[in-house]
């Protein structure tokens, strides 16, 4: 992937707040060091991750994960799931962009809905073509406010097991829920690809 916009719009939005959690909530001492490793071990990631096509909603997915990833090889002390789980809540919760992205949802209109199915209908195509994209489907629930999105691959779970951060994928997946909530939105979910699920069944339940 080239190092285009998009790449770079995610790292100039988000540097400040994965900077600030690295003495917040982990225990770094040396905050700009780990920051200016990360930029570097960042673009190294991305350079060999495949091109997303132009419409594939799941890119900021991929680009958070290679942000998370190159803190992760960059820090100098080892953590646990659950305190990288906590970090990257704050990085990107506490994050302005995050906050104001998650109150612009149109799953729970009947236009958006449409557009979710036919990305749905394409990902079929686009996760053959790219092991780092996702291939989901979408069903309707009882009110527009509702449904459910079945992952049957996963971007994030390719890429954190290539680099050998399998472990860690877990502290990535809760943040649906977190996300779910600044919409005021109820996720739940029983299974999930990086526990041995054969998919990640996410249901939605959007209280307006």
């Amino acid at each position: 992937m080239k190092y285009g916009f998009m790449p770079k719009l995610m790292w100039a939005a988000y540097k400040g707040t994965f900077k600030k959690q690295l003495t917040k909530t982990l225990r770094e001492d040396s905050p700009n060091e780990v920051m200016k490793l990360a930029h570097k071990k960042y673009k190294e990631i991305l350079f060999g991750v495949d091109e997303f096509e132009k419409g594939d909603r799941f890119l900021i997915n991929i680009l958070s994960c290679a942000l998370l990833s190159a803190v992760l090889l960059s820090v100098k002390n080892k953590y646990t799931v659950e305190e990288v789980r906590v970090y990257y809540r704050g990085a990107m919760c506490d994050n302005f962009l995050t906050k104001a992205a998650s109150k612009k949802s149109k799953a729970y209109t009947e236009k958006g809905r449409e557009l979710l199915k036919q990305q749905a209908e394409k990902s079929e195509i686009l996760a053959t073509k790219n092991p780092y994209s996702w291939r989901f489907a979408v069903e309707d629930g009882k009110t527009i406010n509702q449904y459910t999105a079945t992952f049957y691959t996963c971007g994030i779970c390719y890429l954190m097991t290539k680099l050998g951060l399998k472990e860690y994928i877990p502290a990535m997946c809760t943040l649906d829920y977190d996300m779910a909530a600044l919409n005021n939105t109820v996720f739940t979910r029983e299974y999930t690809l990086a526990g041995g699920g054969t998919y990640c069944d996410c249901h939605y339940d959007h209280k307006g």
